[in-house]
């Protein structure tokens, strides 16, 4: 290939992991602490325990897969292997909706798309004065150092790729406010395949950055583990403890960890069905006030070549519509995985496949009323049905991304509405769109949090101010279920930060 930038140079050998097989490790063991999940939340909690001098197992489900593995795979082969059910879990509902997310030692991170926004401050007040989660009061600092650990910067306009230079075009013409976005990929080459795993190293996903620091401090991480129960006593005094958690290994085995201290850091669609497991599902509000960030793509047709992956995934961000809660951003596709939005099937399918390289897209999310459940014990079953408000600003998302194509140059535009033609002007999209109903479109939906939320208020919420699980005591919620309300970003930072202080603040209180 003449493109460098197609073919991936590790940029830095992987830190190293202490990585062991669920088959590899003693049937009883103990720790003075076990986190379940090795994501955001996880890796953040592991590596304060750790650093605090305690005795830290993480438990991961997935395997671990390294910088050096991603490229010697195509982006297909790795989206099957990095993604939970294979990228295909769906929210069942009006309309359904795909959401997908990662399982692998990083978790959701190793498959994100280094997208680092600090969580508004508007968001931090809510949380705080609506909800009562304290730890929403002192997460400004929590926000500096993991910004700082996973060096967040600004993405320099050299590796944007065209793709992302023609969203910044179109909203400078419309006169929007837009820029390149801050990112935790210092170094990034624009290989444009941060959601299969990041080939060259540079984007700091936990197992590149915080589980090493873990790992460095003390921690060690079980692979290819199933937490089937958290262990529970339930007659000691002052009311049920947890104790432990057991384990399935792949080879149907089971092995036990017992420790004083749980961190549940599953995510929020893994955390409630390993809670109800476990007998400690009883509280109503466990599985519900789920929030995503429903999303939508819209690709445009332009007269030059833009070769949207070759770049950045998701490289500029076009905020003129956040305080309606809309996100607009321009995210290309990994090389071969981009024929969602396109129209047609057969030898029109194949047409537009084979000129795909003139198309750029811009994805928009919507920050979401929490609209949706998590039922089930066994395996997580969502389902998630699309609030009227969030419907019609998906609309309005629609339309905003597509004026932002036009007004680059785009000869026509691809809504992705099922059956749709391809428009040539605003006015035939606005017409298009008048007549197009939420329930019609092509969702898909990142970031889910909410479903074990903090607050001060015993039947509202699950987990107290500090993020305990209530009912019981040594648990912690620590990842994306503890948010009491969709944060409105791209989460990580949000989460990890979050995790930093219920973890902390739990260390304030055994001194």
């Amino acid at each position: 290939m003449s493109d460098a930038r197609q073919v991936p140079v590790l940029t830095r050998p992987d830190p190293y992991l202490d990585c062991t097989a669920a088959e590899d490790w003693p049937s009883r063991s103990t720790a003075d602490a076990v986190v379940v999940g090795s994501g955001a939340g996880g890796a953040a909690a592991a590596r304060t325990l750790a650093q605090a001098g305690m005795r830290v197992v993480i438990v991961e489900e997935g395997e671990h897969h390294t910088t050096a593995s991603f490229a010697q795979q195509t982006p297909l082969d790795r989206f099957t292997q990095l993604y939970r059910d294979g990228g295909a879990t769906i929210a069942y509902g009006r309309p359904p909706i795909l959401l997908p997310y990662g399982r692998a030692v990083g978790g959701t991170t190793i498959i994100n798309s280094g997208t680092c926004f600090r969580t508004p401050e508007h968001v931090l007040r809510r949380w705080s004065e609506t909800y009562g989660f304290r730890m929403a009061d002192g997460m400004e600092s929590h926000l500096d150092r993991v910004e700082s650990d996973l060096r967040v910067r600004l993405q320099p306009a050299d590796v944007l790729g065209r793709n992302g230079h023609l969203a910044l075009i179109g909203a400078k013409r419309l006169g929007w406010q837009a820029a390149p976005l801050r990112r935790n990929a210092s170094g990034c080459a624009g290989s444009c395949q941060c959601v299969v795993g990041c080939p060259t190293g540079a984007k700091q996903s936990m197992q590149v950055s915080i589980l090493p620091e873990s790992c460095s401090a003390g921690a060690r991480i079980v692979t290819r583990a199933r937490v089937l129960l958290l262990l529970v006593d339930a007659d000691r005094p002052g009311g049920p403890r947890a104790v432990g958690v057991r384990i399935r290994r792949a080879d149907g085995t089971d092995l036990e960890i017992l420790a004083p201290l749980i961190v549940t850091a599953a995510g929020a669609l893994q955390t409630p069905t390993l809670l109800r497991r476990s007998g400690l599902g009883g509280h109503p509000r466990i599985g519900r006030n789920l929030s995503v960030h429903p999303a939508i793509s819209v690709a445009g047709r332009f007269s030059e070549p833009v070769l949207a992956s070759k770049g950045v995934l998701q490289s500029t961000g076009i905020e003129e519509w956040h305080d309606q809660g809309i996100l607009l951003e321009a995210t290309a596709a990994p090389p071969g995985m981009g024929s969602f939005v396109l129209p047609g099937a057969g030898a029109e399918l194949r047409r537009e496949l084979l000129e795909s390289d003139h198309l750029a897209t811009v994805g928009a999310m919507i920050a979401d009323r929490p609209s949706g459940r998590v039922v089930g014990r066994s395996k997580a079953h969502v389902f998630y049905d699309l609030d009227p408000r969030d419907g019609n600003r998906l609309i309005t998302a629609l339309r905003a991304a597509g004026a932002v194509l036009f007004a680059a140059g785009a000869d026509e535009v691809l809504t992705g509405i099922p059956a749709a033609a391809p428009v040539r002007s605003v006015h035939e999209l606005e017409e298009l769109l008048d007549r197009t109903r939420p329930r019609q479109l092509h969702l898909s939906a990142f970031h889910p949090t909410g479903t074990v939320a903090a607050g001060v208020q015993d039947q509202l919420s699950p987990a107290d101010p500090e993020g305990r699980l209530r009912g019981v005591h040594g648990v912690l919620i620590s990842d994306a279920s503890v948010l009491p309300s969709c944060p409105e970003v791209n989460p990580q930072l949000s989460i990890m930060a979050a995790s930093l202080a219920v973890t902390q603040n739990w260390l304030n209180t055994q001194v």
